[in-house]
């Protein structure tokens, strides 16, 4: 499995990826990041200069993709260029780069619906609500921030690290991985999640005045259920986490201030 490259080349290639669009450019994008990240590997398995220098050509041409599914494209990219490097590797060296552009839209694709559209307001979520939950403990409520980061970068450092080891052991094969991996229904359970969040968040922001704590908590728990039916409806028909959120929160506004 391992030949020329070991697993530490692959956590160097892994902890430079967190860098790849620190020199992002509107000529070639995130190719400048995309080349340093695999230096490494180029000093591993590049015999002379020449050679280095002809692999560092090949990966500072143009490159685009979500951040954090960049390390799958990298993974691949390490077992075909070391595959090259010891004589495995039957087609014409640019076949690596086709095959590197062939990954980089469904990669964005697919990262952009799991990051952006689902994780990051997901992660959000969690730490508002603590915050509103814990709002007269300002202890509590000051976790919320740092478990939101917490969340979304446990995920993110996860699946960079799948993509880096998977992609270079498993190569241009690592598409079918991802296939059974399944993201997209990952997605789906943190909308259904996110959607019994929201309604914590809209059940306990009611007071409600001149009734006894029975009567409230039986409110409480029926606004409870006709909220979550509400969210998981919208959230089926592609509402936005995102617009639910804020919608609740709207709510939530103008029943504490000016309904009585």
């Amino acid at each position: 499995m391992y030949k020329l490259i070991q697993k530490i080349d692959l956590l160097k290639v892994l902890l430079r990826s967190f860098f790849i669009e620190t020199s992002w450019n509107f000529e070639n994008m995130q190719n400048i990041g995309f080349a340093y990240a695999l230096l490494p590997i180029a000093s591993k398995i590049c015999k002379t200069k020449e050679e280095k220098v002809e692999f560092i050509k090949r990966h500072i041409k143009f490159f685009n993709t979500n951040p954090p599914m960049a390390p799958f494209v990298m993974g691949v990219v390490i077992n075909l260029e070391e595959k090259n490097a010891i004589g495995e590797f039957s087609k014409d060296v640019s076949e690596i780069e086709s095959i590197k552009n062939s990954m980089m839209g469904p990669l964005a694709a697919m990262g952009d619906n799991v990051f952006w559209e689902y994780l990051r307001p997901f992660s959000a979520l969690i730490g508002v609500s603590i915050v509103l939950l814990f709002k007269n403990n300002l202890k509590l409520a000051f976790l919320g921030p740092i478990l939101s980061l917490i969340i979304y970068n446990s995920f993110n450092i996860f699946i960079r690290y799948i993509g880096i080891i998977k992609g270079y052991e498993q190569g241009i094969s690592v598409v079918q991985y991802l296939q059974n991996f399944n993201l997209p229904r990952i997605c789906e359970r943190l909308s259904l999640f996110a959607s019994l969040i929201l309604a914590i968040i809209l059940a306990t922001s009611f007071q409600w005045q001149n009734m006894n704590i029975f009567s409230v908590k039986i409110l409480n728990d029926v606004l409870f259920l006709i909220t979550t039916f509400l969210v998981v409806g919208a959230l089926k028909i592609k509402i936005s986490p995102t617009v639910i959120f804020y919608s609740i929160v709207v709510i939530c506004i103008v029943f504490k201030y000016f309904v009585r």
